[in-house]
C-alpha cells in the first residue's frame, strides 16, 4: 500500500479521489459502489476504509479536494502588491472559473438531489463549502481594507453569491450551457464593480 503521506501517494490518493467523484457524479451516490471505484482507480477496499472509513467519507473528502483545488490555484496567483479591487477581479475570475467546470457543476447537483436523504452531506457542503469561501475571501479583504471583519465577510459573501445568480445559475440548470472566457470576465468585472461602489462607500464612511 502506498503511503499517503509521500509524494507518490498524494498522487494516488488524488486520483482515487478524481475517480469517486466522477463515478458518483455519473452514476449517482446509491449508485456507486465502492468496487466500482476501486475498478477504476485501482485501489483497494482496506486502503479506502482505512483511508476514509466508508463511501460517505470517501465522497466527502472527494468534495474537499475539489474546494481544495479551487482554493489552491487562487493562493498559486495571490500577489500581496495587488490592491483590493485588483483583488476582487482575480478572485472572481478564479472562483467563478472553478465553479463553472463540468466536474463542479457536476457535484452540485449531485448534492442538491441527494441532500434530503443524506442531510450531514448538504450541512457539509454549505458549511465547507459556501460558508468557508465567505470566511476565506474576507480574510483576504482584512488584508487590504480596515474595516470590522462581520462587514467584510457580509461583503464577501455578498460578492460570491452575486458571481453565482448568472452565468453559474444558468450552466446548473441547463447542462448544455457554457458561457465563454470573455462572457465570464465581463461578468466578474460587472459584480466587481458594484462590489467596490459599496465598499468605497463604507471606507469613506469610516474615514470621515
Amino acid at each position: 500500500m502506498t503511503d499517503a503521506s509521500t509524494p507518490k501517494g498524494k498522487i494516488r490518493q488524488k486520483a482515487i479521489l478524481n475517480s469517486a467523484v466522477d463515478l458518483f457524479i455519473e452514476h449517482g451516490y446509491e449508485g456507486t459502489s465502492l468496487d466500482k471505484i476501486i475498478k477504476v482507480s485501482g485501489g483497494s477496499r482496506t486502503t479506502i476504509y482505512k483511508t476514509y472509513g466508508s463511501k460517505q467519507g470517501l465522497f466527502l473528502a472527494a468534495l474537499q479536494s475539489m474546494v481544495e483545488d479551487l482554493y489552491t490555484e487562487y493562493a498559486n496567483q495571490y500577489d500581496e502588491n495587488r490592491d483590493w479591487e485588483q483583488e476582487l477581479i482575480v478572485f472572481g475570475k478564479i472562483y467563478l472559473t472553478g465553479i463553472l467546470t463540468k466536474r463542479a457543476l457536476g457535484a452540485a447537483r449531485l448534492i442538491y438531489s441527494e441532500t434530503v436523504r443524506f442531510p450531514e452531506i448538504g450541512s457539509w457542503f454549505y458549511t465547507e463549502g459556501a460558508q468557508l469561501s465567505y470566511v476565506c475571501f474576507a480574510k483576504v479583504l482584512e488584508n487590504h481594507i480596515d474595516l470590522d471583519f462581520n462587514m467584510l465577510k457580509h461583503i464577501s459573501k455578498t460578492y460570491i453569491e452575486m458571481l453565482k445568480s448568472n452565468h453559474y445559475l444558468k450552466a446548473l440548470c441547463i447542462p448544455s450551457y457554457s458561457p465563454s472566457e470573455e462572457m465570464v470576465d465581463e461578468d466578474v468585472r460587472n459584480c466587481a464593480n458594484i462590489v467596490s461602489v459599496f465598499l468605497k462607500h463604507q471606507i469613506d464612511a469610516k474615514q470621515q
